[in-house]
C-alpha cells in the first residue's frame, strides 16, 4: 500500500500547526517589543548613572590629590574592566570643559564629538548630572569633576548602548524561531506517528485481511486496538469471518454423522475447505510500518541527548585540560571524542550480535540504560581522565542502541519497504541533528555544560520508556545471517568496495567531527561567540541536510547513477573547507558549514544504496545486506576515529584557518581519487534474487 494518504494527512496537519505556530511568533515578536523596551530603557539610564557615580569616586581621589584631568593614569585600565563586564556600556570618556577628549575607552566615532561637545557644556552649566543622547545610539550620563574649591575641571561621560535592546530582543527572535523550527520537527514526528498508529495501520490491517481471504486464509482475525470508525469496520469484518467459521464448524459437525458414502463424498469438499484455517509463522506478532514509526521516535528521542553537548562538548574538554607531556593540548582534547568514535565502532558488530541473540528490544534497553549512565558521568567529571570514562561507556551504549534500532527497522520491513524504512530511521537522526545542537547551545547558556548532560541522560531514558513500553520482539535471527568479524576479509578482497569506503565514507565521516564536532565550535568559541549563537550555525549542516538528502536519495534512484552524486559531494565538501575562513566573519563558517551539509545530504543516501550494489562481487554476494550495511559501518567510523587528531595536529601547527583548510585539501585530494576510481571500473549489476537482509 502506497504512502499517499500519509503524506497528504501529515502534510495538511504539519502545514496548519507551522502556520498556527508563526501567527503566534509574529504577535509575540510585536508585543514583546512594545512591552519590554519602555521598560528596559529606564533601567539602563540607572545602570549608566551608577557606573558613573562609581567610576567619579576613583577620579575625585586623584583631583583631590592635585593631579591634572588629562594627566591622569590608570584610567585605561579601570575602564575596560568596567566595560568588560558591562556590555550594555558602550563607552567611557573622560573631556574637558569644551568637549575635547582626554581619556576614552570603547566605541565612540568621531562623527559624535559635536553632540558630546553641547552634552559637556551643559553638564558645565547645570553643574549636576545631566543626561542626553548621541544620536540613536548611546544615552549618556554625564557628571561634572570637581576640585575642593568647587571648580569644575572635566566631565565623565558613560554612554549606555541604547541598541541594546533591540539587540538583546534579536536574540529572543533567534531564539524564538530556533524553537518554532524545533517545535515543527517535533509536531512532524509526533504527527507521523500518529498517523501511522491512528490511521494507516488499521487501513492497512483491513488491507491485509481481505488479501488472506482472497487467498482463502481466514485464520487470523483483525483485532483492532481501537473503537473509531476504522476500529468498527474491522470488527464488522473479524464478525463476519467469525460467522463463517462457525458455519464450517457446523457443518464438519453434521458431516460426521453422514453415513460413509456421504462421508466420502464431502470430505473431499472439506479437504479444499480445510486449507482455509492452517496454522501459519503469520501468526506471530509484527510491529510493521506501527513499529518502525515508533523506533524512529525512540531514536530521534535518544539522538537527541548527544545532540545537545555538539555546540560546548569541545570547550567543555577544554575546561577539564590537564597538560600532557609530549602532546600539545589540541591533540590531548580531541581524545575524548576519538575515544568515543573508536569504541563506537568497535562496539557495533558485537552489539549486532548481541541483538540478534537477545533480542532487539533488550539491547535498545541496556544500551540506552548505559548511555544515561556515562551522560550523568560526564556531567559530574572532575578530570579528563573521569570524562575519557564516562565516554567510552555512553559509547557503547550507543553502539547497542543504534544497531539494534537499525535491526529493528530491517526485522520490520521487505526489501520492497526496506529502503522507507532506513530513511525514516535516518530521518529520527537527522531531525535531532537539527534540533539538538540549537537546544543544547540555549540550555548550556542558561543553565551551564553539567545540567545540560544531565538533562541529555533523561532523554536517553525517556527513549527506553518509549520502547519498553511499545515495541515487541520479533523472532531471533538465524545463527547465518549474524555479523561476524571474519568477514572483514572478504570486503578488503573487493577493490570497489573497499574505494568508496576509503575516499568517500571515511573522508565523509572525517569531515563531519573534525569540523562540525570539533573545530567550528573551538573556533567561534575563540571568537568570542555565544554558545547560543554557535548551536544556531551548526543547525545550519543538519538543517542543509535534512532538505538535501530525500531529494538526493529520490534522484539518485530515478537517474542510477549513485557514483555522480557521490563524487559531487565529496568535492562539495572539499569546497566547504576553504570556504569556511575565507575571512574572520561568522558569515564564512555560515556559508561553509550549509555547503557541507549539503555535501554530505548528497552523499549519505546514495553511497549506502552504492556499497550494497558493490558488495556484489564473488567473494562477498553470499553475505546478507545486515552483514554488508555492519562491515560498512565499522569501516566508516574509522573517519570519526582520525578525525580528532588530525585536526588537533593540524591546529597545534597552523591554527584554526589553517586546520580547517587543511581538511578541505585532504577532502579534496579524496575526491579526486573517488572519481578517478569510478571512471576505471563499472557498477556491477545486482543479483537477479536478493534474500531479505
Amino acid at each position: 500500500m502506497n504512502n499517499t494518504l500519509a503524506k497528504s494527512i501529515s502534510s495538511r496537519l504539519l502545514t496548519l500547526a507551522v502556520l498556527l505556530l508563526l501567527v503566534m511568533l509574529a504577535g509575540f515578536s510585536i508585543f514583546s517589543r512594545s512591552l519590554f523596551e519602555p521598560q528596559i530603557l529606564p533601567e539602563l539610564e540607572k545602570k549608566a548613572e551608577k557606573v558613573g557615580t562609581y567610576v567619579l569616586a576613583q577620579i575625585d581621589r586623584a583631583v583631590e590629590w592635585g593631579i591634572p584631568v588629562d594627566k591622569l593614569s590608570g584610567t585605561d585600565e579601570l575602564f575596560d574592566d568596567i566595560l568588560a563586564d558591562n556590555k550594555d556600556i558602550g563607552f567611557i570618556t573622560i573631556t574637558d570643559l569644551n568637549g575635547k577628549r582626554l581619556h576614552l575607552r570603547g566605541t565612540l566615532s568621531t562623527t559624535f564629538d559635536a553632540g558630546l561637545a553641547q552634552i559637556t557644556r551643559d553638564a558645565v552649566q547645570a553643574k549636576a548630572m545631566t543626561q542626553g543622547r548621541l544620536g540613536t545610539v548611546f544615552i549618556t550620563k554625564s557628571l561634572p569633576i570637581e576640585t575642593d574649591t568647587g571648580g569644575i575641571v572635566g566631565v565623565l561621560h558613560v554612554g549606555a548602548r541604547a541598541d541594546f535592546v533591540s539587540n538583546q530582543l534579536e536574540e529572543v527572535y533567534y531564539d524564538l524561531a530556533i524553537i518554532l523550527l524545533v517545535a515543527a520537527l517535533f509536531t512532524f514526528e509526533i504527527l507521523l506517528y500518529f498517523v501511522n498508529a491512528s490511521i494507516l495501520r488499521p487501513i492497512r490491517d483491513i488491507h491485509e485481511m481481505a488479501t488472506r481471504l482472497a487467498d482463502g486464509y481466514f485464520g487470523r482475525p483483525i483485532a483492532p486496538k481501537t473503537r473509531d470508525e476504522l476500529g468498527r469496520i474491522g470488527l464488522r469484518i473479524d464478525e463476519a469471518v467469525a460467522s463463517v467459521r462457525r458455519r464450517y464448524e457446523e457443518l464438519a459437525q453434521a458431516v460426521t454423522g453422514w453415513g460413509a458414502d456421504a462421508r466420502a463424498k464431502v470430505t473431499g469438499t472439506l479437504d479444499k475447505f480445510e486449507f482455509a484455517f492452517p496454522p501459519k509463522p503469520a501468526e506471530l506478532h509484527s510491529s510493521g510500518q506501527q513499529g518502525t514509526a515508533l523506533i524512529r521516535i525512540a531514536v530521534f528521542v535518544f539522538s537527541l541527548a548527544e545532540e545537545l553537548t555538539r555546540t560546548f562538548l569541545s570547550v567543555y574538554i577544554k575546561q577539564l585540560f590537564d597538560p600532557v607531556p609530549g602532546l600539545a593540548m589540541e591533540v590531548v582534547i580531541g581524545a575524548p571524542i576519538a575515544l568515543f568514535m573508536l569504541l563506537w565502532a568497535l562496539a557495533q558488530p558485537f552489539a549486532g550480535v548481541y541483538s540478534e541473540k537477545f533480542g532487539r528490544r533488550k539491547v535498545f534497553l541496556v544500551g540506552a540504560l548505559l548511555a544515561a549512565l556515562g551522560l550523568v558521568a560526564s556531567g559530574l567529571a572532575l578530570t579528563l581522565v573521569h570524562l575519557l570514562i564516562a565516554r567510552s561507556i555512553t559509547a557503547i551504549g550507543y553502539a547497542m542502541v543504534f544497531i539494534s534500532a537499525q535491526g529493528f527497522v530491517i526485522d520490520n520491513t521487505t526489501r520492497e519497504t526496506r529502503a522507507q524504512g532506513m530513511a525514516g530511521y535516518a530521518g529520527g537522526i537527522l531531525t535531532a541533528g537539527v534540533c539538538g545542537p540549537a537546544i543544547g547551545g540555549i540550555l548550556a547558556d542558561q543553565l551551564g555544560f553539567r545540567i545540560t548532560f544531565i538533562l541529555s541522560a533523561g532523554l536517553a531514558i525517556a527513549a527506553a520508556a518509549m520502547v519498553y513500553r511499545a515495541i515487541q520482539e520479533r523472532p531471533i535471527m538465524t545463527q547465518a545471517e549474524r555479523f561476524s568479524l571474519k568477514n572483514l576479509g572478504l570486503f578488503i578482497a573487493n577493490p570497489r568496495f573497499m574505494g568508496v569506503v576509503l575516499f568517500s565514507a571515511i573522508p565523509t565521516k572525517l569531515a563531519l567531527t573534525a569540523l562540525v564536532f570539533f573545530l567550528v565550535p573551538l573556533y567561534l568559541n575563540e571568537q568570542g561567540i555565544s554558545q547560543s549563537m554557535i548551536g544556531r550555525v551548526l543547525l545550519l549542516y543538519w538543517l542543509a541536510m535534512i532538505f538535501v538528502s530525500p531529494v538526493a536519495s529520490s534522484l539518485s534512484d530515478k537517474f542510477g547513477n549513485r557514483k555522480f552524486f557521490v563524487v559531487v559531494g565529496g568535492v562539495l565538501a572539499a569546497v566547504a573547507g576553504v570556504v569556511a575562513v575565507l575571512n574572520t566573519s561568522i558569515w564564512s563558517m555560515v556559508i561553509g558549514l550549509t555547503v557541507l551539509g549539503i555535501a554530505h545530504g548528497l552523499v549519505m543516501t546514495p553511497q549506502l544504496a552504492l556499497v550494497t550494489t558493490l558488495s556484489h562481487g564473488q567473494q562477498t554476494q553470499k553475505l546478507s545486506e545486515t552483514t554488508v550495511l555492519a562491515m560498512f559501518r565499522l569501516m566508516e567510523r574509522i573517519g570519526n576515529v582520525i578525525a580528532p587528531f588530525v585536526a588537533g595536529l593540524l591546529l597545534a601547527r597552523f591554527g584554526y584557518a589553517g586546520a580547517i583548510t587543511g581538511i578541505g585539501y585532504i577532502l579534496a585530494g579524496c575526491a579526486a581519487i573517488c572519481l578517478l576510481l569510478f571512471v576505471a571500473f563499472r557498477e556491477p549489476s545486482a543479483p537477479a534474487h536478493e534474500g531479505r537482509a
